[in-house]
């Protein structure tokens, strides 16, 4: 470990931290501001999991194992309140109210953060990786565990634990250069229990209906002006008509394109997708 990079266990714990709130986004159109630190000189997992689970309900753990040097494995542990939370937020963006769906929406936002940091540690240790999770029964133990704290600004998550078990090793030297990522140790455990690619929740997600709507441009006008207004006036827009359009989903700007003439009906022939930063800029 050099001076300026992080041992491996708290490489993954602050990487997934981050990966968290860009999946968490991604679903329900808002990012938590978040933390992730170590504890207090002393403390123990147990102690943390106790204190947590007594104030804000029982945890739910899921193991998330990495076939890497030294074996390591990421423990995500959530109590209830804080998983109900964070799933509710996702089915609220949605326009679901089934708090029958809260836990296995947590799952998804837990399987994609993982197979996110999957594909980060991949390329950190430049190889292919296969990784497998399951739920745990208990608290692992280990002397190693982050808090994370997610902070929206109507309301604070319950705390999440990032707990690392294992003897995470960083790669070596080479494994910085340039190259294609390496396939996994031929010998290594094939995993017991896959994640499924995509759950039952994301498939709901994927079938909610969002306005659509084309921007031709946009103009301000005096109230004076508004009331002159008859059958066959002109409003002068502030695009010119070989300027794209915009399209308008929920609000956001996410594409723009040029308009195209189908079969009788109007349509967009879309040019450029917005940045993730663009669509931010473009919510009234």
């Amino acid at each position: 470990m050099t001076q300026d990079r992080p041992s491996p266990g708290r490489w993954f714990a602050e990487e997934w931290t981050a990966l968290l709130g860009t999946v968490l986004e991604s679903l329900a159109g808002e990012r938590p501001k978040l933390s992730c630190s170590a504890p207090a000189a002393g403390a123990t997992l147990a102690a943390c999991g106790e204190e947590i689970g007594v104030e804000h309900g029982a945890i739910l753990w899921w193991q998330y194992h990495f076939p890497l040097p030294g074996a390591p494995s990421i423990w995500i542990g959530a109590p209830r309140d804080a998983w109900t939370q964070l799933a509710g937020r996702i089915l609220g963006a949605a326009g679901v109210e089934d708090d029958s769906q809260a836990r296995e929406t947590y799952l998804e936002v837990l399987q994609q953060s993982l197979g996110e940091l999957s594909r980060s540690a991949g390329r950190r240790w430049n190889r292919q990786l296969d990784c497998s999770g399951s739920e745990g029964t208990a608290a692992p133990e280990t002397t190693e565990f982050y808090m994370v704290e997610a902070v929206y600004p109507d309301a604070a998550i319950p705390s999440l634990m990032v707990a690392i078990t294992g003897a995470p090793q960083d790669p070596p030297a080479e494994a910085d250069s340039a190259g294609p990522p390496k396939a996994a140790s031929p010998d290594a455990a094939e995993p017991e229990n896959q994640l499924p690619v995509r759950s039952k929740t994301f498939n709901l997600l994927m079938g909610v209906d969002l306005p659509v709507s084309v921007s031709f441009g946009h103009v301000q006008l005096p109230l004076k002006d508004v009331l002159k207004l008859t059958a066959g006036s002109i409003i002068e827009l502030n695009r010119t008509v070989d300027e794209l359009v915009e399209v308008i989903v929920n609000n956001c700007v996410v594409a723009r394109g040029e308009v195209v003439v189908m079969e009788g009906n109007y349509g967009v022939r879309i040019h450029e997708i917005m940045t993730r930063q663009e669509r931010l800029e473009t919510l009234p």
